[in-house]
């Protein structure tokens, strides 16, 4: 018997058995009508959710349904059970990969016909978890074949035919033995802090004939549970590790070999690109982070699933967008040198921050000044302190001239070889003599004895946060007024070495903050900017945005 047609989802590697009738591989073989009936599914009972297609039947691609729905459905072992227990699917945002794990978590609930079937979507938190399950209840909601036999409650999917039910989980295992889980949706592995839950999840399955994992996520940063678990999916790809229960489909750019500008690229790693997923917003993407390597970063690890650092670089310094136009910090210099911008600064109000060393080390206090009468570019001035006697080892540590900074005036040294805080305190109170400081921000954990003397003796001081959720508005407020061209600083030698060697890293949430630990060298003197711009944005409702939408308007300033 010759054999009949390679169906779509048995890949290039199963070999057609005339005896049986079927196709196999190994000790497994596909059941075409398993398969289509899995695929039958979305169209015949689910309805899409969003957008342009909402209330339209959910006809999958033919990316969803030969390279997951087939083969995840249709391979089965021996007994007739399902081969594959667990697929991991990775794929850029904005690909359905919502959408497709609300419909696999209902076709769960309801394609096996198993009574008692629990299905659970899990992750990181409870907002992350319900995203799944609420795009199911609103699935089942638009069908009317579904609501006759589900009932959709605030935290619950029941079918009461089956006593089974769909739920959100997130946490720890704590608290919730006695669940037998029969499905399970994994969402957004790259945000997921360990896998405890998973791991307890997962041996909930034990009792049930043929348990179904489906775990979806992006790429994320090096170093994390979602970056090894990605590994181990390499592995299984390459052979390196024999898990025949488990499918694996990457989506993804080669971070080596592609060029991550080209469309082709895009293409390659973004299936449902010119459907769900827009070529128009993918290339103004595109173009942005083209300007930012901040932007760069999660461009390829968002929408091409390339896995970044954990800290990048940040500011721009010498970039041209795609009309020629140049700007980064080196265009932020200004008409006026360092020590002529402060000069011209006298009498104008700003707001502080200090970033305060240990006590061998360096030490900067920068004064922000917003747009005022008098100011029409926002404008920084920068001191740095340092111990004198170390002026010489640190030179060679950091092969930095700290030597020619002091003697240019651009570095402030002290006796002996520790940081004199007392000579700190006075130049910030001879500063006060000069401009008009309207707080100041330091950081709480760096607080000394010498800010509650600045406070005791008439000063304001405000204790700034260094977390994610109060340097991230400043530190891109501070990133647009660069990218814009839109501040000036004078070119100070010791602020542009920082703001060139400045890493940053972002949370899940796309905060982001500068980084001690990640950037090659000192960074003290933009940490102190972030700090300055965050206490001024707080007290004048953030000037520095009102200042950058000015100046766009304006067409920028060269």
């Amino acid at each position: 018997m010759l054999a009949p047609e390679r169906p779509r989802g048995v890949g290039p590697f199963a070999l057609w058995n005339a005896a049986r009738g079927v196709w196999t591989s190994g000790d497994f073989w596909f059941d075409g009508r398993a398969a289509e009936a899995a695929v039958e599914f979305f169209p015949s009972y689910l309805r899409l959710t969003s957008g342009e297609w909402a209330g339209k039947p959910f006809v999958l691609a033919d990316w969803q349904a030969d390279d997951i729905i087939r083969p995840l459905f249709g391979w089965k072992r021996a007994d007739g059970t399902r081969r594959y227990r667990r697929c991991y699917v990775w794929v850029p945002r904005k690909n359905g990969k919502t959408e497709m794990a609300a419909g696999i978590a209902l076709l769960m609930l309801l394609g096996d016909a198993e009574e008692g079937g629990e299905v659970y979507s899990i992750a990181a938190d409870k907002d992350q978890a319900a995203i799944v399950f609420n795009k199911a209840t609103l699935m089942a909601g638009k069908s009317e074949d579904l609501q006759e036999s589900l009932v959709c409650l605030k935290t619950a999917i029941y079918c009461s035919a089956l006593n089974a039910s769909f739920k959100p989980l997130s946490g720890s295992g704590k608290g919730k033995h006695g669940m037998a889980a029969s499905g399970l949706i994994g969402d957004e592995i790259h945000e997921w802090t360990g896998g405890d839950l998973y791991q307890f999840m997962h041996d909930s399955e034990g009792n049930r004939r043929q348990p179904l994992e489906f775990l979806i996520s992006t790429a994320g940063k090096k170093g994390g549970y979602g970056a090894d678990v990605y590994d181990e999916c390499e592995k299984i790809c390459d052979g390196v590790i024999e898990d025949p229960e488990t499918l694996v489909v990457i989506y993804a750019a080669d971070p080596e070999k592609d060029d991550w500008t080209a469309e082709s690229t895009w293409f390659k790693a973004n299936p449902n690109l010119g459907i769900s997923k827009k070529l128009e917003t993918m290339r103004a993407d595109a173009r942005r982070a083209m300007q930012s390597p901040r932007l760069e970063n999660s461009f390829k690890a968002y929408h091409l699933n390339i896995w970044s650092e954990q800290a990048v670089r940040w500011l721009p310094i010498d970039m041209a967008d795609d009309q020629g136009r140049r700007f980064g910090w080196t265009y932020c210099a200004g008409p006026r040198k360092w020590k002529d911008l402060e000069i011209d600064l006298t009498g104008k109000r700003c707001f502080s921050g200090i970033d305060l060393s240990s006590i061998s080390d360096l030490t900067a206090l920068v004064h922000w000044f917003p747009v005022q009468p008098g100011l029409d570019v926002p404008a920084v001035v920068a001191r740095f302190f340092k111990p004198r006697d170390l002026i010489e080892e640190h030179s060679k540590r950091d092969r930095l001239p700290y030597d020619k900074w002091a003697a240019s005036g651009a570095l402030f040294t002290t006796e002996g070889n520790v940081v004199d805080y007392a000579f700190l305190k006075r130049t910030l109170f001879d500063d006060a003599e000069r401009f008009e400081i309207e707080n100041i921000g330091v950081d709480r954990f760096n607080a000394t004895q010498t800010t509650i003397e600045i406070a005791q003796e008439g000063l304001p001081i405000e204790y700034f946060q260094q977390g994610f959720i109060s340097m991230s508005p400043p530190s891109k407020e501070l990133e647009r007024l660069v990218m814009s061209n839109a501040l000036h600083h004078g070119g100070h030698p010791i602020l542009d070495r920082h703001a060139r060697v400045v890493a940053v890293e972002t949370d899940p949430a796309g905060n982001i903050k500068p980084t001690k630990a990640k950037s090659t060298q000192r960074i003290d003197g933009i940490v102190a900017l972030v700090n300055a711009i965050g206490v001024a944005s707080k007290d004048v409702g953030d000037a520095g945005k009102l200042t950058s939408e000015r100046i766009m308007e304006r067409g920028g300033l060269i």
